[in-house]
């Protein structure tokens, strides 16, 4: 189903963000009447997709970030809430909407504009995207049956696939150039539980059943990015070969998040200190850690990284406005 598409244009401005390069750029941008700003994925031409929520109405909206910061937003025509989740290489963003209720489903917007939506049943979530144009999600056939993890082909054709061990729901999914997935998905014990499925191949579950398993990345060779979460948070990578390292941060940081990583292995994330204040970082391939933070910022998160080293993310101003920004760093 095709929809015109109603847009905004976001204010944005530049600033030099504090890095060891000199010619480092980064762009900062600010949504009108956004409460919190949330980039979550780059392309190589360093496009940004993502979403806001609104002060006024509590609703999500989509967002798209060009190189030079101009920001458009979009929605799906009468949905309540419409999140973006994944861009390609030529830009195009995929992600869902809500409503109107009980109906919930994907949507694909073109380059031109153009928005496709799709459905599998009265609840499909589309979750990401590569650079080929399949997509992940899941849906359930009816309200009454458990959600189930999908495979959706450039055609439009969707092929569900089930994890074993799991009960049901898919809280994050991603997949990479070969169609490897990774994700996570409710135990019987109650928590969540990643899990990793080559190309064709089985599901296999990794992480503590009791804890939650958050899968937030994965690269074109399926190294997966994310954070096991208990009373703390601490990141991980696991190779294909389900070897999984596991770090936090320097100087008695308490809490780490990985939320992107690139074809090189470098890592994106945030990292709690000592003092409870967030702090963007980049961790290299050979475990090497660099801390990253917007000028004058009170917190800042890197949520997106491309594979020419570009990042993208949100920070908090120190009256408690919070702002998206993308560049090199």
């Amino acid at each position: 189903m095709k929809h015109a598409i109603r847009t905004a244009t976001a204010f944005a401005f530049t600033s030099l963000c504090l890095c060891a390069s000199a010619d480092a750029k980064i762009v900062t941008f600010q949504i009108p009447g956004a409460h919190s700003i949330r980039p979550n994925s780059m392309n190589g031409k360093g496009q940004v997709a993502g979403w806001y929520d609104d002060t006024q109405t509590g609703t999500w909206h989509a967002f798209l970030l060009q190189p030079g910061g101009a920001v458009t937003t979009f929605d799906v025509p009468d949905a309540k809430d419409t999140v973006s989740r994944g861009i390609s290489p030529d830009g195009v963003v995929v992600g869902w909407y809500d409503g109107p209720w009980p109906q919930t489903g994907g949507f694909i917007r073109a380059t031109d504009g153009t928005l496709t939506t799709f459905t599998a049943g009265p609840s499909t979530l589309a979750l990401g995207t590569n650079a080929k144009g399949w997509i992940v999600g899941e849906y359930n056939r009816n309200h009454q049956r458990p959600y189930q993890p999908f495979l959706r082909d450039p055609s439009g054709a969707i092929k569900e696939f089930w994890v074993p061990g799991a009960t049901e729901g898919v809280g994050t999914m991603v997949v990479n150039r070969s169609r490897t997935i990774a994700g996570n998905v409710l135990v019987p014990a109650g928590g969540y539980q990643g899990f990793f499925r080559a190309s064709h191949g089985p599901a296999a579950l990794f992480g503590d059943h009791h804890g939650y398993t958050d899968v937030a990345g994965i690269n074109d060779a399926g190294t997966v990015a994310g954070s096991f979460q208990d009373q703390h948070s601490v990141a991980f990578v696991r190779t294909s070969d389900g070897a999984i390292t596991t770090f936090v941060g320097p100087n008695g940081a308490t809490d780490a998040y990985a939320y992107a990583i690139n074809n090189s292995g470098t890592i994106a994330g945030t990292f709690a200190d000592s003092s409870g204040v967030g702090h963007g970082y980049l961790r290299a391939a050979d475990g090497t850690f660099t801390s990253f933070d917007i000028a004058g910022a009170a917190n800042t998160e890197i949520r997106a990284i491309n594979d020419k080293g570009a990042i993208a993310g949100d920070y908090t101003d120190p009256h408690g406005q919070t702002f998206g920004f993308a560049g090199k760093p």
